[in-house]
């Protein structure tokens, strides 16, 4: 008799779901500040000499200041990603004043690195029909809601894009808003939206 109760509850959870996904994210949309919208053709600009230091890829900023890490998890950030040879990353580099153009921009959610079992965040559940089986997972909790901003190729080609995020919940905000990416880099880039 529980079993059937629980099989029953799961059910009816996995057809509400699926029922109504589009009330789910407008719930889920709905809450903080609009997410930035920066068309194909803005541009970045980098006003300063911008230090990578020796074994890194990425230079950070929050609140302005230019980072080698995040120091505030919960608050909004942008990096500025480059490849770099394996060979190259004993010794530091820079990235130079330069505007670079957006040829791509896309969101994209990311689970951080778990340490051990977040029964809280993480929940499975599995159905079993004759030797058939359905595993549904479901993520909560905090993850890194990034908005990618790929360049176009440029005097600087290992400098490949801008990513702003924050670490949320994506049931509780969306991806940066402009200003809050404004805000992260400071005086060190700016963003120009094309038209």
């Amino acid at each position: 008799m529980l079993v059937r109760k629980i099989i029953t509850a799961v059910n009816g959870f996995i057809f509400s779901t699926a029922t109504f996904p589009a009330l789910a994210f407008s719930l889920a949309v709905s809450v903080g500040e609009a997410p930035a919208k920066i068309p194909v053709n803005s541009t970045v600009t980098v006003h300063k000499s911008l230090s990578v230091i020796a074994g890194k890829s990425h230079v950070y900023f929050q609140h302005g200041k230019m980072l080698s890490r995040i120091e505030h998890t919960y608050d909004p950030y942008c990096y500025f990603s480059m490849k770099r040879p394996r060979a190259e990353m004993k010794s530091p580099t820079s990235i130079l004043p330069a505007t670079f153009t957006v040829k791509k921009q896309f969101r994209r959610k990311e689970q951080s690195a778990q340490r051990g079992i977040r029964v809280a965040s993480s929940i499975s559940i599995g159905v079993g029909v004759g030797s058939n089986w359905w595993l549904a997972r479901a993520e909560w909790g905090p993850q890194n809601l990034n908005h990618y901003l790929r360049f176009a190729p440029s005097d600087q080609p290992q400098v490949t894009a801008l990513v702003c995020g924050v670490y949320a919940d994506a049931q509780e905000r969306t991806t940066p808003s402009f200003e809050e990416m404004a805000e992260a880099l400071g005086t060190f880039a700016t963003i120009q939206k094309a038209d």
